[in-house]
């Protein structure tokens, strides 16, 4: 019989401290000066150590009973310990099994992993003693579920990358948020998770834990000036016809986080011009949200001072910030008004040739109002009884022909060829 494969996968390891003998609240390790973490990771892997024998008898027990199958065949058992590599706390779960993991198996045991994590697997809390004449410290740790998690390999692999970026890098490592700044570590968080925006998220709370509250705070701030700004109609019109399924509230502040991970000039340019939207590869391929975005500042925030970010922004503050971030934006005309389905081909027409046929556009038409026109928001453009009708005839017929334009090159491709079109 062959001898199990072993599979080591590591994952950052989430832990807040408090340090009995600093008066204080807890703070999290990557919040801890730096000449302070290494003691702090080594008094702390001394305490893993101590305890670790208590978590092999628990697993010694209960390995008989686990039931891999729903996994993958091939797993034997599958342990976790903590190690400290380069100075960072890991979770490492070993996977021990009948034969080598194909990557779906591997995806499959990660999903595994990630799904005990949420229920609680790999959290705990310790006592970690000092040596001498110490209260010592008190940590609570666990595994966050949206965190990488990977073989040493790809470790040893990303920290290559990270070096190489760091040696060629053209954007400054950001250590204050401001709204320049903001927009940079972005565009960071962009590159180093290849666009995923989990990942992203994941990676811009780390950073900003390490910056401190301050820091955090400022990004909240910021992030909800640019939500509150680009809150406008038009823009709603747009992110309509992109989540074809529909878009309603919440699924609009989703789309505004995900218009500002797309960067400065795509935000800018959307909020000037809805339909530039068009000129966006990810409109097309990709789902346009972005959930997590939003709380990023809060989280860590939160973290780091046991408040709400949002109990500690003065009303006064959020509106000097929001009147600081609109000095740099141009609205277009009309994109304060909420368009029905029968105009919404004048005024984006490159967004709605891209997303819906003739066909489905005369079948939204027939459905009714895309608006509640019983809701005072609604209402308060006055853009309902016709008060404003000389904007959407204006922006018909400057739009007509591009609109027109658009559609009859349509007609060439197999989407559409053959149907009748529909003009306003």
């Amino acid at each position: 019989m062959s001898e199990p494969v072993e599979l080591r996968l590591y994952s950052p390891l989430q832990v807040d401290i408090i340090d009995r003998d600093v008066p204080g609240r807890a703070i999290p390790f990557q919040a801890v000066s730096s000449h302070c973490r290494s003691e702090y990771a080594r008094i702390i892997m001394n305490a893993f150590r101590a305890i670790q024998p208590q978590e092999d008898a628990r697993n010694a027990f209960i390995a008989p009973e686990q039931d891999w199958s729903e996994i993958c065949e091939k797993i034997i058992s599958l342990t976790r310990t903590v190690e400290a590599v380069d100075g960072t706390l890991y979770g490492v779960y070993t996977c021990r099994s009948s034969g080598v993991l194909d990557p779906e198996e591997i995806d499959d045991l990660e999903w595994h992993c990630r799904d005990q994590w949420k229920h609680g697997w790999g959290e705990g809390y310790a006592h970690c003693p000092r040596e001498g004449v110490s209260l010592g410290l008190y940590i609570h740790f666990w595994q966050d579920a949206a965190a990488p998690l990977l073989t040493r390999e790809q470790m040893q692999q990303a920290e290559h990358q990270r070096t190489a970026a760091a040696k060629g890098r053209t954007l400054p490592l950001v250590t204050e948020i401001t709204p320049d700044t903001f927009w940079t570590l972005l565009d960071q968080a962009k590159a180093a998770c290849d666009g995923n925006q989990r990942a992203a998220a994941y990676w811009l709370t780390e950073r900003l834990l390490s910056m401190g509250p301050e820091q955090a705070l400022n990004f909240h701030s910021i992030i909800h000036g640019y939500m509150d700004l680009a809150d406008q109609y038009g823009l709603w019109n747009a992110a309509t016809l992109i989540h074809e399924d529909g878009c309603y509230s919440d699924g609009f502040e989703d789309f505004r986080a995900w218009l500002i991970f797309q960067g400065r000039e795509t935000y800018l340019a959307a909020l000037k011009d809805p339909d530039s939207l068009a000129d966006v590869p990810a409109c097309v391929e990709y789902d346009c949200r972005f959930a997590d975005l939003p709380h990023v500042g809060s989280t860590a925030y939160v973290r780091l001072t046991d408040r709400m970010a949002f109990d500690d922004i003065r009303p006064a503050d959020q509106q000097h910030m929001a009147a600081t971030l609109k000095k740099d934006i141009v609205y277009g005309a009309g994109i304060e008004y909420p368009y029905e389905w029968s105009e919404v081909a004048a005024y984006l027409p490159r967004l709605t040739a891209q997303h819906l046929t003739p066909e489905e556009l005369r079948a939204c038409i027939c459905r009714g109002h895309l608006w509640s026109h019983d809701d005072p928001a609604i209402q308060e453009r006055g853009y309902l009884g016709g008060r404003n009708q000389w904007l959407y005839r204006l922006l018909h017929l400057l739009r007509t022909d591009l609109f027109h334009s658009v559609f009859k090159s349509n007609l060439s491709s197999p989407r559409n060829c053959g149907r009748t079109l529909w003009y306003p």
